[in-house]
């Protein structure tokens, strides 16, 4: 028999304890799922209790109704839900940037394209309220692209494209750095050729385009500014202030690897508005987000007619980590504006009936011929 040697033997019971262990040195109260612990402070605590219950409630039963709030706040007792949402914006802001789907066949092409993407159900809403986490589920990208017709070997119909950024920035509260690449084909059906092109009709369907290849993105995010949200939907004009003292660890790593299928359209007039639109499947094949935060808090509330109180303090840790949707179908659409039959400004928007639902805004500049 296979004896268990003494570290093994204490590796296996301090993972058992570990939950306990965490409980155990939080002096105050803990959520319900043991994720965040508010530790309360005389005087302030008791005032507020009393102030707000009418003489009814302790210290103690108020730090468990700010634990669950704070709870709440950050999404911890949920936190593999919220970072999927997080990580499938992050991901549907990447669709579209490398692609023309616009343009007849052309030649050549290049530009470059910035995007946004959010969940509306979480992002849209007003930030630094009870019902809002403070780090909220969005994304943005920018790429450069190039795309090489086979016009160039007489096939018109045929196009590639391949884009690429790495870069580093801030949104909103998070600083990051960010990379994507893709690589598309695209075969246009029925459409005009390039010579036909050249002439100006007055108005010109574009043909059957159908669009695929592979995408990547990542994103690393991390924050390091102070963190403030107020709830004020638990006691009614005694609004509670939650706001990050102290070191603040929020960090977030997200990877997707997708293939889309995408079969669009467009109808052009002149050669000045190019109006198009269709339906896109995406493959999530690869990647994952994993999410970990580890801060401590402020807690301050106000009730009418005294100044603010300090409440105690609370620590939030948590840690999640998931893996993309499988698979996602999309609707998108687009205008671009030609001048000069060279210089092309579009804007394009893409939408996924999901729950919940996700939407991105893309904008930029192509040069074709």
């Amino acid at each position: 028999m296979k004896r268990i040697g003494l570290p093994s033997v204490l590796v296996f019971v301090l993972l058992a304890l570990a939950p306990r262990l965490a409980s155990a040195q939080c002096a105050g109260v803990m959520s319900p799922s043991g994720t965040v612990c508010v530790t309360p402070r005389s005087p302030g605590a008791d005032n507020f209790a009393s102030a707000v219950s009418g003489g009814t409630m302790t210290a103690d039963q108020l730090a468990q109704q700010l634990a669950a709030q704070v709870e709440g706040l950050f999404q911890t007792a949920n936190i593999n839900s919220f970072l999927h949402d997080f990580q499938n914006a992050q991901n549907f802001s990447s669709k579209g940037l490398g692609v023309d789907y616009a343009s007849e066949a052309t030649l050549a092409e290049v530009g470059a394209t910035f995007s946004l993407a959010s969940n509306v159900d979480k992002a849209y809403k007003p930030s630094g309220s009870s019902t809002d986490p403070p780090i909220q589920g969005g994304g943005m990208n920018l790429s450069l692209m190039a795309g090489i017709g086979m016009g160039l070997v007489g096939f018109d119909p045929l196009m590639f494209f391949g884009n690429w950024f790495k870069g580093s920035g801030s949104f909103g509260k998070l600083d990051g750095s960010y990379h994507n690449w893709g690589l598309h084909g695209q075969i246009r059906l029925f459409g005009p050729s390039r010579k036909m092109s050249a002439i100006k009709m007055l108005v010109r369907w574009g043909g059957i385009a159908v669009t695929s290849g592979v995408d990547y993105s990542s994103v690393s995010l991390s924050t390091s500014k102070e963190v403030s949200s107020k709830l004020d939907n638990l006691f009614p004009g005694a609004p509670v202030t939650v706001t990050s003292v102290g070191a603040l660890a929020f960090t977030l790593k997200q990877t997707t690897w997708s293939v889309p299928l995408e079969v669009t359209t467009s109808l052009r007039l002149l050669s000045l508005v190019t109006v198009y639109g269709g339906i896109g499947f995406d493959w999530q094949l690869g990647g994952g987000s994993e999410l970990n935060i580890a801060m401590n808090a402020a807690l301050s509330g106000q009730y009418p007619g005294a100044a603010a109180q300090d409440l105690g303090t609370a620590t939030i840790t948590a840690s999640g980590k998931v893996s993309p949707s499988p698979a996602r179908m999309r609707e998108l659409a687009g205008i671009q504006l030609g001048i000069l039959d060279i210089v092309r400004l579009f804007v394009q928007v893409n939408v996924a009936n999901a729950s919940p639902m996700l939407m991105s805004l893309a904008g930029g500049l192509r040069l074709a011929y």
